[in-house]
């Protein structure tokens, strides 16, 4: 079986409308469990995800799955990583493609874009 390979992007934020809102209503959303989520609010609107973004997924070289914290927890059990994260999961083995620091250095979401098109050859 070949190895199968998909990025999974994780937000800092448990799933849910309230939260989604929540993160964007003020300058500096607080919330009890974490801090603003650099990747949603660079990936998506008050509104659901931004079209730049949608149309980037579609069109990249490998596999994207957008996770909340709460869904990758669910399904992968805890792990030693800081979330917002972006993960390569090769099979059944889980590596960061993206730490938390590095997407806080984003400004928008074109840097984020070229972000991941310069790591995805090394892959």
């Amino acid at each position: 079986m070949p190895d199968s390979r998909t990025l999974l992007f994780v937000h800092n934020l448990d799933s849910g409308v309230l939260q989604s809102l929540h993160d964007y209503s003020s300058a500096h959303p607080v919330s009890s469990k974490s801090d603003p989520c650099t990747l949603s609010i660079m990936t998506n609107s008050p509104v659901g995800m931004k079209k730049e973004w949608k149309r980037f997924l579609k069109d990249c070289a490998i596999p994207s799955r957008t996770l909340d914290r709460d869904e990758f927890l669910s399904e992968f059990g805890s792990r030693p990583v800081t979330f917002p994260v972006v993960l390569l999961r090769k099979g059944t083995e889980l590596s960061i493609f993206i730490s938390t620091e590095e997407l806080n250095l984003c400004h928008d979401l074109s840097d984020l874009i070229l972000l991941v098109k310069e790591r995805i050859p090394r892959v």
